[in-house]
Order: C-alpha cells, then structure tokens, then sequence
C-alpha cells in the first residue's frame, strides 16, 4: 500500500472514532455549496441510504485508483456518466471529492496534517485526471 493510501486510510479510522456517518456531515456541507443536489435523492424519503453509498463508493474508488486497480476508473467513469445525465456536471462531480476532504479536514482539526492534506490531494487528483475527461467540453449546463 502507498504512502497516500495509508494516510487516507489513518484518516478514514481517526474521522470513524469521531463521528458515526461522516456522509451526513460531507452531504450537508455538497447541499450548502449546491442546494439543486438535494433533490436528486427524491426517490427516498431522507436520502440517507442512497448519500451513504455514494459516500462509501467515493472512498473506496480513491483507495483502489491509489492502489492502481483499474476497476475504479470503470466505475468513476460510469458515475460520472450518471450523473452527468442527472444534470450533475463533470467540475460539479469532481468537486464532491474535494468537499469529502475538506469535510474530513473540518472533522479532524488539528488532527489534519499537511502530508494527509497531500495525500487526499493527489489522490483526487490523479483519480479526476485519470477520469474527467470522457466528454471534452461538456459542462452539462
């Protein structure tokens, strides 16, 4: 495992020891910065379900894509594909990782280094560049 991975995942475990869903607290900071997401999830009475596996596949495709499983890519690229057709555009759905680590980062405080904050960083980084380019030019707007 990487030297990335391990930190995300040392973040994942010190964020589980604070909070019991850290996805309440990542989609309540998405639904302040982009309140038309909220009604995406209209087909379930609180959305609950359905934030906490999106949540659970956001983490888990930037663990595998560190790990250099190509699996992740397939399933980025399919979400990506997904969403994009829900009105959800491609600097929108790149953006939802970064709000997943600046909510960790407002979870751990003093906790959050600089090396987790690079890790997390490369780790969005090299998973959006390995992805968002599927449909060149296309915002969705």
């Amino acid at each position: 495992m990487s030297d990335a991975a391990t930190l995300i995942l040392e973040s994942l475990d010190r964020v589980a020891e604070i909070t019991d869903d850290p996805s309440a607290q990542v989609y309540e900071r998405l639904f302040t910065e982009y309140p038309e997401f909220k009604q995406l999830f209209r087909h379930e009475s609180s959305g609950e379900l359905a934030r906490q596996n999106m949540f659970r596949v956001t983490v888990v495709a930037l663990l595998e894509h560190l790990e250099g499983k190509h699996s992740s890519l397939t399933m980025v690229n399919s979400e990506r594909i997904n969403h994009f057709h829900l009105g959800v555009p491609n600097e929108k759905f790149n953006r939802y990782y970064e709000v997943v680590r600046d909510t960790f980062q407002d979870i751990l405080g003093d906790d959050w280094t600089p090396q987790t904050q690079n890790a997390w960083n490369d780790a969005i980084d090299g998973l959006v560049g390995a992805t968002g380019g599927w449909q060149d030019g296309a915002s969705g707007e």
